[in-house]
């Protein structure tokens, strides 16, 4: 596709009317603040319900938490080999890794 090809798309994409009748957007997603430790977003989640959680750090969103990635976060932290391969945290060693070790930190952006 040459450039002025990916051009005419771009612009006729950007200009094309959304049909979100058959999307679902939550009006109050439940956030998280990125220092928020294991422990408590376990509390969370199990309190409301949810299956995932958008972390943010002022205001800006810098993350995403799943259920899934969440247990496995604990279960590795109970079993002192918890890494993180989406998260930028990660405890200093396996052996600092507890279930109050945050799970998100800001992620910087790419220059």
């Amino acid at each position: 596709m040459s450039p002025e090809d990916q051009k005419a798309w771009e612009d006729d994409e950007m200009t094309a009317t959304v049909n979100l009748e058959t999307s679902h957007i939550d009006p109050a997603p439940f956030q998280l603040v990125e220092r928020t430790s294991l422990l408590k977003v376990h509390s969370l989640f199990s309190m409301v319900g949810v299956n995932h959680a958008y972390v943010t750090a002022i205001g800006r969103l810098v993350g995403v938490v799943g259920l899934k990635e969440l247990r496995k976060a604990i279960e590795d932290a109970n079993s002192g080999t918890f890494t993180s391969q989406n998260a930028t945290t990660v405890p200093n060693s396996a052996e600092d890794a507890t279930p109050s070790e945050p799970l998100v930190e800001e992620k910087k952006p790419a220059s």
